[in-house]
């Protein structure tokens, strides 16, 4: 049960610290929170909240001074002001404490009566005099519309907390002068079906609700792009957003579950909330069984089902305590997978396990009920994805894109678990202000694929599932680059994992058939071939990233190689015939690991590449 005494204990503690500091001014610029990444390893730099001119790197140690990171600085303190907003209401609808009320409206008054002192910019670094000459993108307290409306999405399910005890002057201001500016700065922006479309419609939709505007709340329901129309158009028939990343799943989602849930407080009809609850229960199926989540295009490192708690938590006072989403939240709190952190706009959570939404929502939440399981292989046909399940094996293949929104170039690229180890995955990316993003992160070699010619993959087009079964698939990517194409079976059983990928052109080509292990070969392995050190006759497109590489000097057609992963070993058996072989460090996400990584190439017009991995529990394969 969750220990409401001491969460509400340290809660309280923060929240009267930050206040009792607080100091903001309208002429303080932001930044854009991606340039808040070392230029060296990509790695979120440190938020120091007692000083605004250090920002360090905890990996490297390098520290970062310039009005730049300073910007980004104020970005990040302005994010803690709203979530200590939200910390404050959610203790004082408990306790009642005039100074948690004092506290709310200090904070919160100085934005919204201050809103349009804080100068029109954009995430870019230009500011502007009008919305009649601003280009799109712009926020006022924030770096731009997207993060303006996560701040003020945030303060005011703070307000809607304590409304009952607000001044009614300020209710009154809200609803007659605030509303109508805060609708004046994103009406113009929201432009197309997208993820930052939905978080200012859903802002709108939020502030309308609350201060009872009805053109707002139109807007937000029935305009050109609205919310209806955004989950409609945007999620697939399978329930995923269609930008193909799963935190940009969670992040779209984590809007919407705001304001489906103030729509539930007014008794406003949004039956669309039914695209919400289909969307968390994609999530969840589309996971490996350990909770991890396949992670392809732009997102997050290292994320798992737990990382996202905090949006089942508002799913559950969605749609019940009896619900299937309640189900999938008590199986998500049991599992002993650590939660990874967000790096950026983070949810707040005490000690990295209970999530501030789970303690406003449903404090008295059991999780010793029914749960659902995540076991089964899943077809995501619309979104082109399949992950095959079995009690050994779950391997996750993408093989098709939904155009370029956050799309990596990463057709048919797999992640697979064996007895729950990671074997391979995405590294996803660092902050897209990290040159290690557009240099490695975004880039065909990083993925566990195939490269042609040392260049990235140029389609955004989708792909097939040509055939699947519960243990097995068969995919295919037309025109993956201007004359090839490429087509990948995958097989499971108990023991084994049978991978088999073709390609094929109209001409000779390079073909790279790239896996990067989560392990390392095993010296044994290592020692039952001659390599010689070797060079990949690539400098760019992220081959600059390959080091200490070797290349197998023996003239065999197989090779066999045993890979220790935590504490297990697992076999790979790879074909070899008219090949040359090529092993390598490359770098992790974040880069001060590194990983093994294998390459095999072929150079002709038609390549086929078969990898056989084993699994066996004795571990004895030598």
């Amino acid at each position: 049960m969750l220990n409401v005494e001491q969460m509400a204990k340290k809660m309280k503690q923060e929240v009267e610290e930050f206040a009792k500091g607080f100091s903001d001014d309208p002429i303080y610029r932001t930044a854009w929170g991606h340039h808040y990444f070392c230029e060296k390893d990509g790695t979120a730099l440190v938020f120091n909240s007692e000083n605004e001119d250090e920002h360090r790197c905890p990996l490297c140690q390098t520290s970062y001074k310039s009005e730049l990171y300073k910007e980004v600085w104020i970005y990040i303190y302005r994010n803690n002001a709203a979530t200590t907003v939200l910390k404050a209401a959610a203790l004082y609808k408990r306790t009642k404490e005039k100074n948690l009320l004092k506290i709310i409206c200090d904070i919160s008054q100085f934005y919204i009566y201050k809103f349009e002192e804080f100068p029109l910019h954009n995430k870019e670094g230009l500011y502007f005099d009008s919305y009649q000459e601003m280009k799109w993108g712009c926020g006022r307290i924030m770096p731009q519309n997207l993060n303006e409306s996560i701040f003020f999405i945030r303060i005011f399910m703070a307000l809607e907390l304590v409304k009952e005890d607000l001044p009614k002057d300020f209710l009154d201001y809200i609803k007659n002068t605030f509303a109508s500016q805060f609708f004046n700065l994103l009406k113009s922006q929201v432009v197309k079906i997208h993820n930052i479309s939905c978080w200012m419609n859903n802002a709108i939709g939020v502030v309308g609700l609350f201060s009872s505007r009805e053109d707002l709340v139109e807007f937000a329901f029935n305009g050109q792009f609205n919310n209806r129309r955004q989950l409609l158009e945007g999620v697939t028939e399978d329930g995923f957003w269609y930008e193909g990343s799963i935190h940009y799943n969670f992040f779209t989602l984590e809007g919407f579950m705001y304001l489906g849930i103030f729509a539930q407080r007014y008794n406003y009809t949004f039956e669309e909330t039914s695209v919400l609850e289909k969307m968390l229960k994609a999530a969840y199926s589309y996971a490996f069984s350990n909770h991890i989540l396949p992670n392809p295009n732009d997102g997050w490192p290292n994320i798992n089902l737990k990382t996202y708690s905090y949006i089942y938590s508002m799913g559950v006072q969605l749609f019940g305590d009896n619900s299937e989403i309640a189900q999938i939240l008590r199986a998500i709190l049991k599992k002993d997978t650590e939660r990874v952190e967000l790096p950026l706009s983070k949810p707040y959570y005490y000690k990295n396990e209970i999530s501030l939404e789970r303690f406003i929502f449903i404090p008295e939440f059991n999780i010793d009920g029914k749960i659902k399981q995540n076991i089964s292989t899943t077809n995501f046909g619309a979104s082109n994805f399949i992950i095959l399940k079995n009690e050994t094996w779950n391997v996750f293949v993408k093989y098709g894109h939904h155009g370029p929104s956050h799309a990596h170039p990463d057709k048919m690229s797999v992640e697979i678990t064996a007895v729950d180890r990671l074997i391979t995955r995405d590294l996803s990316n660092a902050g897209y202000g990290a040159v290690i993003c557009n240099e490695w992160h975004r880039k065909t070699p990083s993925h566990t694929t195939v490269i042609v010619d040392g260049t990235d993959h140029t389609s955004v087009e989708p792909g097939q599932l040509l055939e699947y079964k519960d243990d097995y698939c068969v995919t295919q990517a037309s025109k993956v680059y201007e004359d090839v194409d490429f087509k990948r079976s995958i097989k499971i059983s108990e023991t084994s994992l049978q991978d088999q990928f073709i390609c094929t052109s109209e001409k000779e080509r390079t073909y790279d058939y790239v896996f990067h292990n989560e392990g390392n070969i095993t010296e044994e392995s290592l020692k039952k071939y001659n390599w010689k050190p070797s060079d990949l006759g690539y400098e760019k497109n992220g081959y600059q990233y390959y080091e200490n590489v070797m290349k197998l000097d023996d003239n065999t057609q197989e090779i066999v190689l045993n890979w220790q992963i935590k504490d297990i070993q697992i076999e790979s058996v790879f074909n070899t015939l008219d090949c040359e072989v090529y092993i390598a460090w490359t770098p992790d996400n974040p880069v001060n690991k590194l990983r093994r990584s294998l390459l095999i190439r072929k150079k002709m017009k038609k390549a086929e590449f078969n990898v056989t991995w084993n699994y066996r529990e004795e571990n004895s394969y030598d």
